[in-house]
């Protein structure tokens, strides 16, 4: 693997090296190829509210912002403190 790569506790390694891939592929301007990473790690990890956030910047660069804001919320239930990173972004959600 290349770049840094830190453990984060509690979630499935498996779903962490999953969530490198989809960011190594969104680096690349693979959205699509991406978004198929982070859907298969959310399916091992529905609470890795990282892969969450990405999961919503992934479809709010497809254009699909109703699934987008619907990740971005789920991402916040479980991480609050991503709700003013995701404010920055993407503008008020509601």
């Amino acid at each position: 693997m290349t770049g840094k790569y830190t453990y984060v506790k509690g979630i499935p390694i498996e779903a962490q090296y999953l969530y490198k891939k989809a960011m190594d592929m969104y680096t690349r301007g693979k959205i699509e190829t991406a978004l198929i990473y982070l859907r298969q790690t959310t399916v091992i990890a529905p609470n890795y509210s990282k892969a969450l956030l990405q999961m919503g910047n992934c479809l709010a660069k497809l254009g699909q912002n109703v699934e987008a804001t619907a990740r971005y919320e789920q991402a916040i239930q479980i991480d609050p403190a991503l709700k003013e990173l995701v404010e920055k972004r993407n503008g008020s959600i509601h």
